[in-house]
């Protein structure tokens, strides 16, 4: 008798996309808490405690990117728009990392200084639990 190979070898597992909505909604709602601050400077600043501590720390506190970046190697990378959620939450990542490195050098261009202290409207912190599961919505229903 042949050995009978487990399930999510041969590719017949699926994910109940419930399921997965509810754990990103879950994971954004996390990176949003812990990274929530009345302006960009102040979203910086908590960014840059958990640089400080360990870099790999940082990256942990971002669990949402590594949901993201399972579903893609689980669905073998097709889909256009799970491409671009995988772009986008890698860019934002790198695009933090840069701001918290100018800021630690003092070399931060003056535009972006002056954004640093800009008040955000109490939403914004918060739109990516609304961008990124809709995105999911359509990358698997789509």
């Amino acid at each position: 008798m042949a050995e009978q190979k487990p399930q999510w070898i041969r590719g017949e597992m699926t994910i109940d996309p419930t399921l997965v909505l509810l754990f990103l909604i879950g994971c954004e709602l996390f990176e949003s808490w812990w990274q929530h601050a009345p302006t960009l400077g102040g979203i910086i600043g908590n960014i840059r405690r958990w640089y400080h501590r360990n870099i790999f720390l940082l990256f942990a506190m971002h669990p949402s990117f590594w949901f993201v970046l399972f579903l893609f190697v689980y669905m073998r990378g097709q889909g256009t728009v799970l491409s671009l959620i995988l772009v986008m939450k890698a860019s934002d990542i790198v695009f933090k990392l840069w701001l918290v490195r100018k800021v630690d050098t003092k070399t931060l261009p003056e535009d972006f200084e002056a954004m640093l202290y800009m008040p955000l409207a109490p939403w914004m912190p918060w739109i990516n639990v609304v961008i990124y599961p809709a995105l999911m919505a359509l990358a698997l229903h789509g």
